[in-house]
């Protein structure tokens, strides 16, 4: 269950994805810096993602230099102790951050999809415990029940895991909860309270305008990952468009997303001649917009 359509698998481990590329266009109120999510938390647009090849040992450091204040790890990143380190080391306040996190859910192993709200709030605590922080800004059940392994009932597994990240909310764990890789079947089947986000892959090659659309109507905002993966860096329209901004292709694919009424969260790569260059660049898609017909290219 891929982001609103079933038939399509990701498989994590080995990076790799079968996608669809959808032709339909969905523009909404663009995004500026911040947005305010359905609970009244406000959540940077432009996350630094340590997922998959930026590894925050490399890229951390610079983006909170650049003045990046997103960062959206994941208990099986494995990353999080590595994260809680920088942070105190760079000496930022808790509060200038916005620490997006978590639970494996779907993504974890046989028995983390068991139907028991406990299983959340056991995993909640032991993501503050390595991030070494009180409370994260927002926390994610990573994937939806039998994404990977199969289980009896998965609708009951998912509303069991978001019971608890209710609770967890309630005791303060977390300022804001969601979910990532649900379509709109998954997010209408969960009980209330509605999730404040939805995460889910997404850039210019692919985006399920499906499940965008009953996320923006639902009141759920839509958060794209791997948006420089889904991005065509030398399509002639792209570049066309970079030139028109004085700006780099990577930036136009991310104001795309941003123009969509979608947040992201973005990598920098762990190249560190590199890290400070993508830092910036991905912090700096503020200034511009794309034109109604360079959207609809």
């Amino acid at each position: 269950m891929f982001c609103g359509t079933k038939e399509l698998q990701i498989v994590r481990a080995m990076k790799v994805a079968i996608v669809l590329i959808l032709p339909c266009r969905v523009r909404a109120s663009p995004l500026d810096q911040t947005v305010m999510l359905n609970n009244g938390v406000k959540m940077t647009t432009v996350n630094l993602g340590t997922c998959c090849g930026s590894h925050p040992s490399v890229g951390l450091a610079p983006w909170l230099k650049a003045g990046g204040t997103g960062i959206d790890t994941a208990f099986d990143y494995h990353d999080q102790k590595v994260i809680g380190q920088i942070i105190k080391k760079e000496k930022i306040p808790r509060e200038s951050l916005f620490i997006t996190t978590k639970i494996p859910a779907g993504l974890g192993n046989s028995t983390d999809c068991n139907p028991d709200p406990a299983i959340a709030i056991r995993y909640a605590k032991e993501n503050l415990a390595e991030l070494g922080v009180n409370y994260v800004d927002l926390l994610l059940l990573h994937a939806p029940c039998g994404h990977r392994h199969p289980v009896p009932d998965s609708t009951a597994a998912n509303a069991a895991l978001w019971q608890g990240m209710a609770q967890v909310l309630d005791m303060k764990l977390a300022r804001a909860i969601g979910v990532s890789n649900y379509n709109s079947e998954e997010l209408e089947a969960l009980p209330k309270p509605v999730p404040a986000v939805n995460q889910c892959q997404m850039g210019v090659k692919l985006h399920d305008d499906a499940t965008i659309k009953y996320c923006q109507k639902n009141g759920i905002l839509y958060e794209a990952y791997w948006v420089m993966n889904n991005c065509p860096f030398t399509d002639s329209r792209i570049t066309k468009i970079a030139v028109a901004h004085n700006v780099s292709a990577s930036q136009v694919c991310q104001r795309y997303v941003l123009d969509k009424g979608i947040a992201m969260a973005v990598g920098t790569g762990s190249n560190p001649t590199k890290v400070t260059k993508e830092a910036v660049e991905n912090l700096d898609v503020y200034g511009f917009h794309l034109t109604d017909q360079e959207f609809k290219t």
